[in-house]
């Protein structure tokens, strides 16, 4: 199961229990985490670390022996492995899904394609550059991640980048009512803590409704800056200013400091 913790808001007064973390350094403070069972997005132009704080909300994961799943729409597993080598962020063990969009030249008219199941996960510390990310449009690519979710029950799961979804529709299908559908899809597939990020999420989607959090990333001109636009978690701050680090992000210390000081502790 989903790590389970007890978190009390001062702020709120409210009693906040099972809070998956999003694995940022001292952000429980301000934004205890997401629901073990729910769908959150996690938006902002490229650039802005979306992956990064995606890795370590799996990572947090990982350190306590949950199952916890990378999925890859955008990057080659070995690319995001690549990307990753020179940070201190413990993604060894993550499971790995990477897919890439079926050529244009093997689409057919009316497609009918056997799906290859894939029984066995690869975790991203066996990731090598032969590894080939499975090639699919969107019909085959959830036929075969309900395979994956029927064989093993993950905690945590991250979709990166749920805008590289548009590229797996073949002509006639509307991208934008796809992306519904296939956040549909993973609602009734899995029961894990699901952390999607996108980049242009307002173009893309227009409906929020369905998503249980919805966080917003930009890049200042000193800090990142982390805001909560919804959460169904009760959350001290809408705003938290965030710093880049050899081990990802972490709350920005200056305004930790004070803002614990301002607590009395």
């Amino acid at each position: 199961m989903a790590e389970e913790k007890l978190i009390i808001s001062k702020i709120y007064g409210y009693c906040v229990m099972n809070v998956v973390s999003l694995g940022v350094k001292n952000i429980d403070e301000f934004v205890p985490g997401v629901g073990p069972s729910s769908l959150n997005l996690l938006y902002g132009a490229p650039g802005t670390g979306k992956t990064v704080i995606g890795m370590q909300f799996l990572a947090h994961g990982a350190r306590r022996g949950e199952n916890v799943l990378y999925i890859s729409l955008d990057q080659s597993a070995y690319e995001v492995k690549r990307d990753f080598e020179s940070m201190d962020i413990f993604i060894d063990e993550l499971y790995v899904f990477d897919a890439v969009p079926l050529s244009e030249s093997k689409v057919e008219a009316k497609p009918v394609r056997e799906v290859t199941p894939i029984t066995k996960l690869t975790r991203l510390k066996d990731i090598t550059p032969a590894k080939k990310g499975f090639e699919a449009d969107i019909l085959s690519l959830k036929s075969t991640l309900k395979n994956v979710f029927d064989r093993m029950t993950f905690d945590r799961i991250v979709v990166d980048s749920i805008t590289a979804l548009r590229y797996f529709y073949m002509r006639g299908i509307l991208p934008d009512s796809g992306v519904h559908s296939f956040m549909q899809f993973l609602l009734s597939n899995t029961n894990a803590a699901i952390l999607i990020t996108a980049e242009n999420f307002d173009n893309l989607l227009v409906e929020k409704s369905m998503v249980d959090s919805v966080f917003y990333l930009t890049d200042g001109d000193k800090v990142t800056e982390l805001i909560v636009e919804k959460s169904t978690v009760a959350c001290a701050l809408d705003i938290v200013p965030l710093s880049f680090t050899k081990s990802g992000f972490v709350v920005d210390e200056k305004f930790y400091l004070k803002y614990m000081k301002r607590r009395g502790r």
